[in-house]
């Protein structure tokens, strides 16, 4: 079997960990102020907006969680490591999410006209959340790389951040035209991109957790690639999943034209490296001749 790209190691998470706790801490705070503004304004959009924030603050949390977890080392055990939970932390980030939109489209219909609103204070709320949610999904965004979990962070980041345009704008037409209605239908408008956002990260987390074939990697071009090696006879029991959102790993049985182990090594190493090149860095190629010594 090929030993080429067998490292279990976590990337360097340092970066990402500092980012985690100051967005966690500026979106926890924010959080506190648009509980207050929508209660004390009479904002449907800025509570709609704080139950986003909320599920925000839940998955910066669990996003650190699952960062610290997931830098622990394999063990008799836990063989990969724990680098899996940060695809269960990103799925239970899309359900808060879904969760809290239904509760928005509820609270919606229950209200109809927000008639109490008053402006000035959710415009200035409004504007205070595009900044903090703007340079936290900024900062994110910058050390998630390919990591889903910090993906979902800045995701719901960025969603809150469109969500305080939208509170915003529901501010200036109570300021501006004295019409209130924009605030319930803003509030809808927050909801369904939730939804939307949502959704998507359930589904790539659902990849993930069913070992599916990762996209963008398509089997039969992998087999064939693999194929056109002039040592290589066959290619049979191909199986490709992620273990994580960075991490692709590839098993397979090769038949090579070699009559001895060292041979028969060589051409699994050299089909290792072409493996690598394509985004697959953890391989364990089985090798099969009929008179290996």
């Amino acid at each position: 079997m090929s030993p080429v790209g067998h490292s279990h190691g976590p990337p360097d998470l340092e970066g990402r960990r500092g980012a985690l706790n100051l967005a966690l801490g500026a979106n926890t705070v924010l959080l506190v102020v648009q509980v207050a503004g929508g209660i004390v304004f009479g904002s449907l959009a800025l509570l709609a907006d704080s139950v986003h924030q909320f599920a925000d603050v839940l998955a910066l949390v669990i996003a650190l969680v699952s960062a610290r977890v997931a830098a622990k080392s394999g063990s008799a055990k836990w063989t990969y490591g724990l680098r899996r939970v940060e695809v269960l932390g990103a799925a239970v980030s899309g359900g808060l999410l879904l969760a809290g939109a239904a509760v928005v489209v509820v609270e919606a219909f229950r209200r109809g006209d927000s008639s109490d609103l008053m402006g000035g204070g959710v415009v200035v709320l409004g504007l205070v959340g595009i900044a903090v949610n703007g340079v936290s999904a900024y900062r994110l965004s910058r050390v998630a790389g390919s990591n889903l979990n910090l993906r979902s962070a800045v995701v719901h980041l960025v969603a809150d951040a469109a969500g305080s345009v939208g509170v915003l704008i529901a501010g200036l037409a109570e300021v501006v035209a004295g019409v209130t209605w924009v605030d319930t239908a803003i509030a809808l408008l927050i909801s369904a991109m939730v939804v939307w956002t949502a959704v998507r990260l359930l589904q790539e987390a659902w990849i993930i957790l069913l070992e599916a074939a990762p996209e963008g990697i398509d089997i039969d071009e992998l087999a064939e690639m693999l194929a056109r090696h002039e040592d290589v006879s066959g290619i049979h029991h191909l199986h490709v999943w992620s273990i994580d959102s960075e991490t692709v790993a590839l098993t397979a049985h090769v038949n090579v034209e070699r009559d001895d182990l060292h041979g028969a090594q060589e051409v699994a190493d050299e089909l290792a490296g072409m493996l690598n090149e394509h985004g697959i860095a953890h391989s364990t190629l089985q090798v099969e001749c009929h008179d290996c010594d």
